[in-house]
C-alpha cells in the first residue's frame, strides 16, 4: 500500500507506530459567501489542496482533518455564511493540538485559507506555547507570494472572490466556478481605503454589493496556476526552513 497522506485514513495502531517527528499540517478555512460565482467552501478548498500537495512532496508530512469553518462575522449579511466565534476557533485548535501533544506529536503547522482567522489563530498558537510548550506555526500562504500577486494581478483592489481568488479557483476547482455568473461589483473605494488604514469593525456589505472585494472578470486559469504554484512552492520552502528538512 502506498503511503497514506491523510491522518484520518490511518488506524490507531498505525499512528502508534508512526515516527513522532513527522510534521502535521492543519488546514483551516471558512464557510462563507464568495460572491455570485464561487462556492462557500473556497477558503477551505484552497487550504486543504495546498496541504495535500505539500504532503505529497515530502514523506515526513501528513495532513490532519481540517476545520472547514472560520471567523466570518463580517460576511453574515450574505446567506449561507456560517461563522465561528473567535474563542470557538481558538478552543478547537487548542483541543486538536492538545490531543496530538498527548500522543507525542508536536510538529504542527496551520495552513490558513481565510484572513478572518488570522487574529484568533495567533492567539491560539500563543496560548498553546504558554500552556503546552508546543510551538505551532501559522502560515497564510498568500502572504508568502505578495510579489507574485502584485506582478500578476491587473486589479487595483483585491481581497475576496476577486481576480486573485477567482483565478486560483479556476485552477484548483474549475468545476465549482459559476463562470457565467462572474461579474464585477460596485465597490465603495473610500470605505475600503479607510479599512486599510484604521482598524475597525466592518461588514462586507458596506463595501461591495455582490460580496466580491475586487474584480473577478479579470481572472484566468493561467493566472491562478501561477499564483497557486508560487504559494505552494514558498510554503514548502518555509516549512523546510522551520524544521530544517530537505
Amino acid at each position: 500500500m502506498s503511503r497514506l497522506i491523510f491522518w484520518n485514513h490511518y488506524t490507531w495502531k498505525e499512528i502508534e507506530e508512526l515516527d513522532r517527528n513527522v510534521i502535521l499540517l492543519l488546514p483551516i478555512g471558512s464557510c462563507e459567501q464568495h460572491s455570485l460565482h464561487l462556492p462557500l467552501g473556497m477558503d477551505y478548498f484552497s487550504a486543504e489542496r495546498l496541504a495535500e500537495d505539500i504532503a505529497k512532496k515530502n514523506e515526513k508530512i501528513y495532513v490532519l482533518p481540517g476545520i472547514p469553518y472560520g471567523v466570518s462575522e463580517h460576511h453574515m449579511d450574505f446567506r449561507g455564511t456560517i461563522t465561528l466565534r473567535p474563542e470557538t476557533l481558538i478552543n478547537i485548535v487548542e483541543d486538536i493540538v492538545g490531543s496530538l501533544h498527548k500522543h507525542g506529536f508536536n510538529n504542527i503547522v496551520i495552513i490558513n485559507g481565510h484572513g478572518g482567522n488570522t487574529s484568533p489563530l495567533e492567539v491560539a498558537i500563543r496560548n498553546i506555547k504558554e500552556k503546552m510548550g508546543v510551538k505551532v506555526y501559522l502560515i497564510n500562504p498568500w502572504e508568502l507570494a505578495r510579489d507574485v500577486i502584485d506582478e500578476t494581478l491587473e486589479s487595483d483592489v483585491w481581497g475576496h472572490a476577486c481576480e486573485f481568488e477567482t483565478s486560483e479557483a479556476l485552477y484548483i476547482i474549475p468545476d465549482l466556478v459559476r463562470k457565467e455568473k462572474i461579474e464585477d461589483p460596485q465597490i465603495n473605494k473610500e470605505m475600503h481605503e479607510l479599512i486599510g488604514k484604521a482598524h475597525m469593525p466592518w461588514h462586507t456589505i458596506e463595501i461591495t454589493n455582490t460580496g466580491s472585494l475586487g474584480y473577478p472578470t479579470k481572472a484566468s486559469k493561467e493566472k491562478g496556476e501561477k499564483l497557486y504554484k508560487a504559494m505552494l512552492e514558498r510554503t514548502i520552502e518555509l516549512i523546510k526552513r522551520l524544521y530544517n528538512i530537505r
